[in-house]
């Protein structure tokens, strides 16, 4: 009796488990579409072709590939432009993207653009005028009805090819999320990095720098105000110090600002010196001559 309690019991529990997986399989679906472009006439710029999908809700994200050949130039390569989107026909719409891949020649000869929520699709744009064919492959995860699904596995189609000037430029690798770390699950800001960082060049934007200190307002301190922060601190004036470097770390932009600041003020602490040396000796100089016209002056005396 136990037994067949338990055993009906087991089966009511399978029964929901498979009714849940049932609701969550029509309401979550992966789909893959391949389609050809119309043939792109060779000599004849400005032209582009349509994703169109067909008038039905997009609820996930979707990546849009494309890859070509050779015909008057060769287009191999991969350009994908990867959608997160909210899209309901007439109402509610949201998206956002990156270019997760671009590389080779079909990268610098296409463009992918944005979803256009009136029309429901996708331009495609041909950045230069030889021919070719492209092969476009849609795949990604909608949280829709299996039958809006299956309408966008069967009615997604190409447009016909149009004519459109279109003033942008080819499209390079892009990464959208707020933050993204290298060696590490934590990131805290926009890229950290959890090892070395080798480069050739580091570009910093900055939003201001400090030839201020050249300008006849700036108050320069004295040479005895820096001996005397150094001597009660440890540390130049406006510089971070040790703790603070080693608990925070530096900004190379605002520390190379800072580091600036103070190359500037040891230029005009050199001038200064300079001037004064240059003073003693004009001064020296004139002393030595009036003290030679003294000695000249005392010899001729003597001889008299």
């Amino acid at each position: 009796m136990f037994q067949t309690k338990m055993n009906k019991f087991l089966i009511s529990i399978f029964i929901v488990l498979c009714s849940h997986f049932s609701v969550y399989s029509q309401t979550s679906n992966h789909f893959e579409i391949t389609l050809s472009s119309p043939a792109f006439p060779n000599g004849v710029s400005n032209q582009a072709v349509n994703i169109q999908f067909p008038s039905a809700p997009l609820w996930g994200w979707f990546e849009v590939t494309i890859t070509s050949a050779y015909n008057n130039q060769i287009s191999t390569g991969k350009l994908t432009k990867r959608y997160q989107i909210g899209h309901n026909v007439g109402g509610y719409f949201h998206q956002a993207s990156e270019i997760p891949d671009a590389f080779g020649a079909v990268a610098t000869q296409w463009h992918i653009g944005d979803f256009n929520h009136d029309t429901n699709s996708i331009p495609i744009y041909h950045l230069v005028s030889t021919g070719n064919t492209l092969i476009i492959k849609i795949e990604g995860t909608m949280v829709i009805s299996t039958a809006n699904l299956n309408l966008i596995k069967s009615e997604t189609t190409i447009s016909p090819l149009e004519t459109v000037v279109f003033p942008g430029t080819r499209q390079y690798m892009s990464i959208m999320q707020d933050r993204v770390g290298i060696g590490t699950n934590t990131p805290d800001t926009a890229l950290a990095v959890n090892g070395t960082i080798h480069s050739k060049e580091v570009k910093v934007d900055m939003e201001k720098w400090p030839d201020f200190v050249f300008k006849k307002e700036y108050n320069l301190p004295t040479l005895e105000e820096v001996e005397k922060h150094i001597t009660e601190n440890g540390y130049l004036q406006n510089i971070p110090n040790e703790d603070e470097v080693l608990k925070n770390g530096i900004n190379l932009g605002e520390m190379n600002s800072k580091l600036l600041q103070k190359i500037e003020e040891l230029t005009l602490y050199v001038i200064d010196l300079n001037k004064k040396v240059n003073d003693l000796k004009m001064n020296n100089n004139k002393i030595l001559q009036e003290n030679k016209l003294l000695l000249e002056k005392a010899a001729s005396q003597r001889k008299i």
